[in-house]
């Protein structure tokens, strides 16, 4: 169902008019946004300080650093997925079988099929496209960095609680970065310019590299 999504902003009328978000980005604001939202709403009926209530808030803090993780992952897949139908369509528009093949060379084997959407795989995946994704990124805004460490220290996060690395999460705490709901909303709100960045900035490639129309 989201590849179909996707799949309806891959084109563009010829008329001029706004650029506007792309489905992934949707995608990440509205339904993956009401997944972390869930979460939070969870968070706020078993805070307190009632007998239980820290072990179940801690719980609660870890699922959302975990769903984070997993859902600009998401994310950053779905947009790949939306970027690589537009290069497919735009280099071949009149040969499916060969939209095709460009596009199986631009996903076959990325790193967001199978491991987290830190710096390195973005980065590497995106480069697919003909331009170097974080220099780019960091022309656009001067927060990128910023971004980018969040992005950072979110997977080793996550990495730890999925495989009870407590040395590891024992770091991130050591280094002002308790698993916390404080930051969960810091990593958040700096994954939500980044993926409005990242978004823009492929468009604006793509757009650059043919010579055409943003595509979403």
């Amino acid at each position: 169902m989201r590849s179909q999504q996707i799949a309806k902003l891959t084109t563009r009328s010829s008329g001029a008019s706004p650029r506007r978000a792309c489905t992934a980005f949707e995608i990440w604001r509205e339904e993956r946004r009401k997944h972390l939202d869930d979460l939070l709403d969870a968070h706020k009926l078993v805070g307190g300080p009632g007998p239980g209530r820290r072990w179940q808030t801690t719980a609660l803090n870890d699922a959302l650093i975990l769903r984070l993780a997993a859902e600009f992952q998401g994310f950053a897949r779905d947009l790949h997925d939306q970027a690589s139908d537009v290069f497919a369509a735009w280099i071949a528009p009149s040969s499916p079988t060969a939209q095709r093949v460009v596009r199986n060379q631009l996903v076959k084997g990325r790193e967001l099929e199978r491991g987290n959407a830190h710096p390195g795989s973005i980065g590497r995946d995106f480069d697919r496209f003909g331009f170097e994704v974080w220099r780019e990124l960091h022309h656009r805004d001067e927060r990128t960095a910023k971004h980018n460490e969040s992005l950072a220290l979110l997977n080793d996060a996550r990495n730890g609680l999925a495989h009870s690395d407590h040395v590891k999460l024992a770091a991130l705490r050591a280094k002002g970065h308790p698993l916390a709901l404080g930051t969960f909303r810091r990593w958040h709100r700096d994954l939500d310019a980044l993926a409005a960045n990242l978004d823009a900035e492929t468009s604006s490639q793509l757009a650059r590299l043919f010579d055409r129309e943003h595509p979403w």
